[in-house]
Formats: C-alpha cells, sequence, structure tokens
C-alpha cells in the first residue's frame, strides 16, 4: 500500500524542474523560499556554505534561515544594492518602487520614518508573510512583547548621490 492509498500525504516531488514554491513576493524577496528564489535569480554566487547569499552579480544579497514551524528555508532579510548595477543610485520613488518587487504581495503600510539622516525606514504588516515565518515571529514575539507577527521594515540608504540600497527585513527594528 502506498502512502496516498492510506490517506497520508506524500512530501512533494523536489526534482520536479516545472514546479516551483509558491511566492509571496511579485520576483522572489522576503518570506520566499531560498529555492523559490534562486529558480529566478539563479544559483547563489557566494556558495551554499556562506552566511549571506548573492545572486545577479552582488546585487541581490539574501539571509535565509530554517524556520522551526514552517521547516522552510526562508528568507529573512533581503538586500538590493543598486551600486552592483548599471544604475547606481535612485531616486526615492525608484527605490520604493524596486523594494515593492521583494516584499509580500499583501504587504500594508504601517508607517514611514526618518532612522538618520541617511536611512529611512518604512514599516508594513503581512498576513502571507506571518504564515511563512511563523516560527521566527513566535521567537521574536517571546524577546519582544511588542512583536506583532507579520511585521517587517524596508529601510531605505542613501548619501549626496541619491539611494544606493534599500535593505528589507523581518520585525520592525530598523
Amino acid at each position: 500500500m502506498t502512502d496516498t492509498e492510506s490517506g497520508k500525504a506524500t512530501e512533494p516531488v523536489k526534482d520536479q524542474s516545472t514546479s516551483i514554491e509558491p511566492l509571496i513576493t511579485k520576483t522572489g524577496g522576503l518570506g520566499d523560499t531560498r529555492e523559490a528564489i534562486e529558480q529566478l535569480r539563479g544559483a547563489d554566487e557566494n556558495g551554499q556554505d556562506a552566511a549571506i547569499s548573492s545572486y545577479q552579480n552582488n546585487s541581490f544579497l539574501a539571509i535565509y534561515a530554517q524556520d522551526e514551524v514552517t521547516k522552510k528555508n526562508t528568507a529573512l532579510k533581503v538586500t538590493l544594492s543598486f551600486e552592483a548595477t548599471d544604475t547606481p543610485r535612485r531616486s526615492k520613488k525608484e527605490a520604493i518602487r524596486e523594494a515593492s518587487s521583494v516584499i509580500p504581495s499583501d504587504a500594508v503600510k504601517v508607517k514611514e520614518y526618518k532612522v538618520a539622516e541617511e536611512r529611512d525606514a518604512i514599516e508594513y504588516e503581512s498576513k502571507l508573510l506571518s504564515e511563512q515565518l511563523k516560527g521566527w515571529y513566535d521567537l521574536d514575539a517571546a524577546n519582544n512583547p511588542e512583536s506583532v507577527p507579520g511585521t517587517f521594515i524596508v529601510i531605505l540608504n542613501l548619501d549626496k548621490e541619491g539611494f544606493f540600497s534599500v535593505v528589507v527585513g523581518a520585525g520592525n527594528n530598523p
């Protein structure tokens, strides 16, 4: 008797090149699995053992963690480094547009504020992210009573010439 005949769910087949883990972002980003991001952005240029994964000539960086509840290797933090592209500086509007492709599609803006002279932050909440990173938010709540599951921030980094990177991370600590 097979697992399906016994009524038990079977594990998805990993070697189907046409199947992709569902994304919660438009182009692969915060809350998406490593597998899904690599199917979209190519192999990790830093190798599998590096603490920070790099894609597309260092223009897209990700930090992953195995979520204790979902058991998925999920992006906790994503950095878009404009300096590694043909357009090293962006306007604020362009930087926010770029960030919107790597944040959960159901994100709702909570507030916007200035962290420092050269750092702006936008705080969001996402139900999809709270589900993808359930274990991370459970742990965060244990350490931070004001933690709200699904909260994440977008940090826009700038200098005299414009915005040079965007960091998107789970939680609300800039």
